[in-house]
């Protein structure tokens, strides 16, 4: 946001700069419209709700968001922004594609459950969000595929091949478990439900029984 459209700011007291200001403007935003959707609801948050949890004003709101849709995009950009940062740092170093699907698993489940608000607003309030948001998290899920396809390496040789489709049934099947557990209002458990998605990851690749001893190990 240009640093004028911040209004008089007051002097020599918060030490920040214009350009400081309007950045932490727009994170306050962002975690306003996930505060009042943990309250509420997508459907039911106005843009009352928002500044009010944000505390700023309506002028703030729209030098940084067309509307509540945007906002709401913002928010699950910040959460799926941390995610691959966590991913990422829970996979170095570690060998052999199966550990690092437990690793990235684990990581993804652990943040999502220590952030209940923020997990119902990603898997359950998104898919009333509008449009814009539904298509995004279709994409933003669809990230998985090219992981989970790293498996196909893993299977013995003269096996069957997998088909096509395999990546997108798994992940279909993960969304939906995690979903219900968010929608059931019980985000928090998250991280129970580790066990399952692993074995549900690896059985296409690995087989029923490596799937299920790996998942055994990794609760």
């Amino acid at each position: 946001m240009p640093a004028e459209e911040l209004g008089p700011l007051p002097a020599g007291r918060h030490g920040y700069s214009r350009e400081q200001v309007a950045h932490h403007q727009r994170e306050r935003l962002i975690a306003g419209l996930a505060a009042a959707v943990a309250e509420k609801g997508y459907a039911a948050v106005t843009l009352s709700d928002i500044v009010k949890q944000a505390k700023v004003s309506r002028r703030v709101f729209y030098a940084n968001f067309e509307g509540k849709e945007q906002c709401f995009l913002a928010a699950f950009e910040v959460v799926l922004a941390h995610l691959r940062e966590l991913v990422a740092e829970a996979v170095e170093g570690i060998p052999g594609w199966p550990q690092r699907t437990i690793a990235a698993g684990r990581a993804v489940l652990g943040f999502l459950a220590a952030e209940p608000d923020l997990a119902r607003l990603c898997l359950v309030e998104s898919r009333g969000a509008g449009p814009a948001v539904t298509a995004r998290f279709n994409e933003a899920v669809g990230e998985l595929a090219p992981l989970l396809r790293q498996g196909r390496a893993e299977r013995p040789e003269g096996e069957r091949p997998l088909p096509e489709s395999t990546e997108d049934s798994t992940i279909g099947a993960l969304v939906s478990l995690a979903y219900r557990k968010a929608a059931a209002g019980e985000a928090a458990q998250l991280g129970d439900l580790l066990p399952d998605c692993i074995e549900l990851v690896l059985l296409p690749y690995l087989g029923p029984a490596e799937a299920a001893r790996l998942a055994r190990e990794a609760a």
